[in-house]
């Protein structure tokens, strides 16, 4: 861990899905059991997006480009706790394979990196990642619509037929309750005089924003904006609407590459797996009780 005394962090900066809410694959994976999705197929789209291999879908979903290779991780070197693990496989019924060999509606396995959203994710933001649906979606290049019917087109030509209409709603719906201890620490850091920002990749705009009042200096939400993580630009965006450089805030991810992006524009870096770890983490940079 690189020693950063408390006058060099004034901001702190966090995601939202799997960080203050529980996993986005954890999600998925129980929106598999609802809507009786094939997990694996599911994730066969993912990652089909990701290298550019899939063969089936609109215009505007920018797919069906050459395959290319998937890009490595950068080193994040003022990164701080946490670990990456490789990808799990599964079954073949609706709701098998899910991440961690969980239960339907347990919600995954909990490891950074792991699952087929965060495989897309993780994936650079070039070629044919850059141009996939989810990135699309991100930007706020795609709209709802569109990539509610690309996918749902993709999933019944593996063999998943699903309905369209609503189909983000139903996906991310785990995420509705947040986890109240990572709220707690952020209302107590920014009670501290830490300024505090979201910065979200969204899925969509539905944000359950009247839970967070009086919790953020700023939001930052990439449809919005035009902009995604880890794309370097939206680091520096949300630090300046924080008034802070880079280089006094800390950036707390579920994803590795998000947290290496961070990091890659001189931010702290601290890859999150569970609030206790977090907290601690926290406590140590700002130099003040947050539990």
């Amino acid at each position: 861990m690189t020693s950063v005394t408390e006058q060099d962090l004034g901001g702190l900066v966090v995601d939202w899905g799997g960080v203050l809410t529980a996993s986005l694959d954890g999600a998925m994976a129980a929106w598999t059991i609802q809507d009786r999705v094939n997990y694996e197929h599911f994730r066969d789209v993912m990652r089909d997006w990701v290298r550019g291999q899939a063969t089936v879908g609109s215009s505007a979903a920018g797919v069906g480009r050459p395959a290319g290779p998937v890009p490595s991780e950068p080193t994040a070197a003022r990164a701080v706790g946490g670990r990456r693990s490789a990808p799990r496989h599964g079954g073949g019924q609706p709701g098998e394979g899910l991440p961690g060999g969980g239960e339907p509606g347990e919600g995954g396995g909990g490891e950074p990196g792991e699952g087929p959203v965060a495989e897309v994710e993780e994936a650079d933001d070039a070629g044919p990642a850059g141009a996939s649906p989810v990135h699309r979606l991100e930007r706020g290049e795609l709209s709802v619509a569109e990539f509610e019917t690309t996918l749902a087109e993709e999933l019944a030509r593996r063999g998943s037929p699903v309905r369209a209409e609503g189909l983000l709603g139903r996906m991310l719906g785990g995420l509705a309750q947040l986890e109240d201890d990572m709220v707690g620490l952020v209302r107590r850091a920014r009670a501290a005089g830490v300024r505090t920002a979201l910065l979200s990749n969204s899925w969509g705009d539905d944000y359950p924003e009247q839970l967070w009042d009086g919790m953020f200096d700023t939001l930052v939400i990439s449809g919005r904006v035009g902009m995604r993580k880890p794309e370097p630009e939206i680091f520096r965006y949300t630090c300046a609407q924080l008034g802070l450089p880079p280089s006094a805030c800390v950036m707390v991810d579920d994803l590795p590459h998000n947290v290496a992006g961070a990091v890659a524009v001189g931010m702290v870096g601290v890859l999150h797996t569970r609030y206790e770890t977090t907290a601690e983490e926290l406590e140590i940079l700002f130099g003040a009780s947050l539990r």
